[in-house]
């Protein structure tokens, strides 16, 4: 019996096969957008730099005691900002009328005009006090707020549903008041806007951001679980522990292959993800394509798992919201040019502007860039045509060599390769059950290598049971420039007992990558 052999490439002819490199090309993204909830029947309130401060004031901070406060503290248009100590700030810092306080102090305006300017959804009050309300926008016939002893917010299992409450002059809670969280409310949802100034009670608790037109006033021992922002005037401390929920914002971006050649495709993959505690509303991240397309053409197939993404040359943009633990993934790809007449490099940045993101311009996080190679030598394989392994009866082993099988890589070493084979099965006839020999029941055999070249480590498995899924036989790692390596397997398969006579043939296909 005769088994007869040939191969089956995937590309670029009979005896060559072109393996396309990879190209990581970093997506230069750059993105705003604010803290926000979900948007349901009500919009979020778009903080953003706000979001980075715990305290904010228009004039004047002052403290008495023991504070103690998570975030950043600000003033703007005013500077002074006194009692720090014997209060404390933890994870933040002080800005007294420097450009991060005057930014925030602008966002602070726009977050207060959108709050203020939502529609009402229900009137309640002016004391909330015993109350258990959904979310929405709220106002209060007498235009002030107040607490005299516990609210509570059902966010009804929507941990982005969020709460307005509209007072036209006055936020004034009672001593030892409280509010309550439930269903998955969050006090980063939760806005107090005040027509003029706010006052919150001795060792009482407030969740949620204070937006007030003119000043606050934090009494005695208070706890606020969110913000407290004023726009105009001051804000007074007493021994209080004010805790902002922080913003964080995770970019990413890959991309695969990791290096390329003209005529590839390279796929790439932004990652946008809310690892803080607080949600983004109406984020955009522009990916600026200007270092990738001298080299590559856009293929027009973004597609984004939230949000919309669109492109207008040279950016790719996505924008949408993100709720707190939420990821959205942007997916598109560019072809290389062929010839590539660029700078043969796919080269960019990732940044953002928004508060609490990892890739701020001139970030040194690997995430946010990379300069990919485009390459112009090739990888390729050669094997011979066919094969026979001689004649056995059933029962008996049949083996032969399969000839030379060489892999040279004229890449520069930007990259190893690993060798594949795959098999079908062994017939004869028409390939009834006594016709067949399965792929299962043959062997790849290497002893060992033939002839190598360049620095590279090459690492062969000795043997390999052959089957219809590609199996790696050959690997070159450590890769220094040029290189090859060639080999001589030998082929060996057991003939069944059953086996009927004749000339049994199979295709062997070797790939590399």
């Amino acid at each position: 019996m005769k088994a007869a052999f040939t191969r089956g490439f995937s590309k670029a002819g009979w005896f060559r096969w072109l393996a396309r490199g990879a190209a990581l090309a970093v997506v230069a993204a750059v993105l705003t957008g604010v803290p926000s909830g979900a948007r349901a029947a009500t919009a979020q309130v778009p903080l953003g730099t706000a979001a980075n401060f715990a305290v904010l004031a228009g004039t004047t901070i002052t403290n008495s005691g023991p504070t103690t406060i998570s975030g950043d503290v600000g003033v703007s248009p005013g500077t002074a900002v006194t009692g720090f100590p014997p209060g404390q700030i933890v994870n933040g810092a002080i800005h007294g009328g420097d450009p991060a306080a005057v930014a925030a102090q602008a966002d602070l305006a726009v977050a207060y005009n959108d709050a203020a300017a939502q529609p009402v959804t229900a009137s309640a009050g002016p004391d909330l006090g015993g109350l258990t309300l959904t979310p929405g926008v709220y106002n209060s016939p007498g235009g002030t707020f107040g607490n005299s002893a516990t609210l509570t917010l059902d966010a009804q299992g929507d941990p982005n549903a969020v709460f307005i409450f509209q007072a036209a002059s006055t936020l004034i809670t009672g001593a030892l008041s409280n509010m309550q969280l439930v269903n998955g409310a969050r006090a980063s949802n939760v806005f107090w806007v005040v027509g003029s100034s706010a006052t919150l009670g001795a060792n009482s608790t407030l969740q949620g951001n204070v937006l007030a037109f003119t000043s606050v006033t934090v009494s005695a021992g208070a706890v606020v679980d969110g913000r407290v922002l004023a726009r105009g005037g001051a804000v007074t401390l007493d021994t209080n522990t004010i805790t902002a929920l922080v913003p964080a914002l995770t970019i990413s971006m890959t991309a695969q292959p990791s290096s390329t050649a003209p005529d590839d495709t390279v796929h790439y993959t932004i990652t946008i993800a809310n690892t803080g505690q607080t949600a983004y509303a109406g984020a955009t991240v522009t990916a600026a394509l200007t270092g990738v397309l001298d080299d590559a053409t856009y293929d027009n197939n973004a597609t984004a798992t939230g949000g919309t993404v669109s492109f207008a040359t040279p950016d790719l943009t996505w924008t949408g919201d993100l709720a707190v633990g939420a990821t959205v993934t942007v997916t598109y790809s560019v072809s290389v040019d062929d010839p590539d007449t660029g700078d043969l490099t796919l080269a960019s940045t990732v940044s953002s502007a928004a508060p609490g993101n990892n890739c701020l311009p001139g970030s040194s996080d690997p995430q946010c860039s990379s300069s990919i190679p485009v390459v112009l030598g090739v990888l390729s394989i050669t094997v011979p045509p066919s094969a026979s392994l001689g004649s056995a009866a059933p029962g008996e082993m049949a083996s032969g060599s399969l000839g030379i099988v060489q892999v040279t890589d004229e890449r520069a070493g930007v990259a190893g390769w690993t060798v594949t084979t795959s098999a079908t099965d062994f017939t004869t006839g028409g390939g009834g059950p006594a016709e067949t020999i399965p792929a299962a029941d043959v062997e790849y055999l290497i002893s060992g290598f033939t002839s190598t070249t360049g620095s590279a480590t090459f690492t062969r498995t000795p043997e390999t049971g052959l089957s219809g899924t590609a199996q790696a036989v050959v690997t070159a790692t450590s890769v220094n420039g040029d290189n090859s390596a060639a080999w001589n397997p030998v082929i060996q398969l057991s003939v069944p007992g059953g086996a009927v006579a004749g000339t049994y043939s199979a295709t062997i296909t070797h790939s590399v990558a």
